[in-house]
């Protein structure tokens, strides 16, 4: 058994002068003074890593951008041990045979532990798979389909599943493709399609809303429902961030959206914490015809570890939203450094803040909007027991496993 000494981030105790036992990649026991094969006296503190329920890794289809290697090194390397990959890759994950091939891919690249969502299409609930295939949840797009269809795909779902329904919460009759001379105007396109959407969404304790990103949004959220806010939707907006590079779906919003959704985020209306890790190369970004998305897997913990250390948003919190609330949304039991659960965590030194630097980033993406911004990167982070990242290197390439299976 190796024992970690030192501080650690324990369940409704705080920071605890402690020994953390790890054992067959599981957190045996913790307990004041232990003994075991190895210790391992760390400095600063160990804190649970985090679970990103939303990134696309574009792998198949667009490995250029990004592939199951260079996403989860990124993730790796910014604190986060297990993702959920988006279905939107070439092909769709929308049935069995994609969603094994996807699952199979990342088998053999993935360096985090990971989920898979599948594409909700006309017809889904009835496939004979539908209660049986190992995906992390569902997922509702609003592109190509009409209003009807989105919102009728939606009902269908929630009537019949038992995990959750991850939507794009914007409504597809408020989505409009006027050209773009300035970022702005993405914004004004989608003006209201946010509140539009979720006004008109039915409640569910299965319906998830991704990456909400108004205030208006916020205050039509159904009932029942859960969400999840990024760190581009709480601290980027069009002041700060005026570049096309910063186009994305849903868009940025003012000072205003910003501070209320933090806020919201603060006292735990928005449990959950996500990247929306989306990333494009920068000619594309600067393309005549921008896609939308920006890169944040490897940036999101270190600069909310970062919001801590200045004292915008609590430790307890931000640890909630990172890794317990994610793990209980997809009923995982992970997420807390307690007896039994996978020994996934990280070492962090909250002094050591430094502005983000692209070179030490591993995304294919090879840009972040955040560059220059100051944050928190962990010193060292293990999955399953095992350090995979130390000093932003990855250190171990043992594969991943599907978390769902």
């Amino acid at each position: 058994m190796d024992v970690f000494e030192g501080k650690v981030w324990i369940p409704n105790k705080g920071l605890t002068d402690t020994c953390v036992g790890i054992e067959n990649g599981k957190i045996k026991i913790v307990k004041s003074s232990l003994k075991g094969d190895k210790i391992i006296k760390f400095k600063g503190i160990m804190l649970p890593s985090a679970l990103d329920m939303h990134v696309h890794f574009r792998d198949p289809g667009y490995p250029h951008k990004e592939d199951w290697k260079s996403g989860s090194e990124s993730a790796a390397c910014g604190g986060v041990t297990a993702v959920v990959d988006m279905p939107n890759t070439n092909p769709f994950t929308s049935d069995v045979t994609t969603f094994n091939e996807k699952e199979a891919i990342a088998s053999s690249k993935s360096v985090v532990d990971f989920g898979l969502g599948v594409n909700v299409e006309e017809g889904l609930a009835d496939k004979e798979w539908f209660d049986t295939i190992p995906s992390a949840f569902w997922k509702l797009y609003p592109y190509g389909i009409t209003s009807e269809q989105y919102f009728s795909n939606a009902r269908e779902i929630l009537e019949k599943t038992n995990k959750p329904l991850v939507i794009h919460g914007e409504h597809p009759d408020h989505m409009y493709d006027e050209p773009l001379k300035e970022l702005a105007d993405h914004t004004k396109n989608r003006h209201n399609a946010e509140s539009e959407c979720l006004s008109s969404m039915p409640s569910s304790s299965y319906l998830h809303v991704a990456h909400l990103s108004t205030e208006d949004g916020l205050n039509n959220m159904p009932s029942l429902a859960s969400s999840e806010v990024c760190p581009h939707h709480l601290l980027l907006n069009l002041e700060n961030c005026q570049s096309m590079d910063c186009k994305v779906d849903p868009p940025l919003r003012t000072r205003n959206d910003n501070s209320t959704l933090y806020n919201a985020f603060r006292e735990g209306q928005i449990p959950i914490l996500a990247s929306d890790h989306a990333p494009h190369t920068i000619s594309e970004k600067r393309s005549d015809t921008p896609p939308s998305g920006l890169p944040g897997v490897e940036t999101m913990i270190p600069l909310m570890l970062n919001e801590v250390s200045e004292g915008r948003l609590e430790m307890s919190r931000l640890i909630n939203a990172m890794s317990e609330a994610p793990a209980s949304r997809l009923s995982l039991e992970r997420g807390r450094i307690s007896q039994g659960l996978t020994a996934d965590f990280m070492i962090v030194d909250m002094k050591n803040s430094q502005p983000i630097d692209l070179d030490k980033l591993h995304s294919n993406a090879n840009w972040t909007p955040f560059e220059d911004w100051p944050a928190i990167f962990p010193s060292q982070v293990y999955r399953r027991g095992e350090l995979i990242a130390e000093d932003c290197q990855v250190t171990n390439i043992s594969n991943g496993h599907n978390l769902f299976r």
